[in-house]
């Protein structure tokens, strides 16, 4: 039965094209080579499946946030990944780890699309946050 799934899985995305609809222009059709269908119901659950060792990885470098013994370091949905620490040296390495599984998983986090803020108390003095060496803006609220 999974060699079926895989092979269904297989021809769905060795298939899959795409266009971009800009100002009401339909731009000419393309292959997409690497990703999960946007928006595709299985889209979420196959990103996990792809993430789950990065976020092992998390939970076993000791850094991260718990509730008793229960990891909550690491929360993802669909493409989206939130980090919780309680210090900013642990967030740090905790990006570090994510750095290196994005080289060697060929996943290419985005620091300009990710934030750094802290909840509670006040924002440290002089820390600088970096993600695949290029630094994370800090914020003081949730940005929409």
């Amino acid at each position: 039965m999974s060699s079926v799934f895989v092979r269904l899985l297989e021809s769905w995305y060795s298939k899959l094209h795409a266009c971009v609809l800009w100002n009401g222009v339909i731009g000419s059709s393309f292959a997409v080579k690497c990703g999960v269908r946007q928006g595709g119901i299985l889209s979420p659950l196959l990103f996990a499946i792809y993430i789950d060792d990065l976020i092992q990885d998390l939970r076993k470098s000791g850094y991260g946030t718990y509730i008793g013994g229960l990891f909550i370091g690491a929360i993802a949905y669909a493409d989206d990944i939130c980090l919780l620490s309680c210090s900013c040296t642990g967030l740090q390495k905790m990006l570090d780890i994510c750095s290196m599984y994005g080289i060697n998983w060929d996943i290419r986090f985005n620091p300009s699309k990710s934030q750094v803020m802290t909840i509670g108390g006040s924002d440290p003095v002089n820390m600088t946050m970096c993600l695949s060496n290029k630094v994370v803006q800090w914020v003081s609220k949730h940005l929409e």
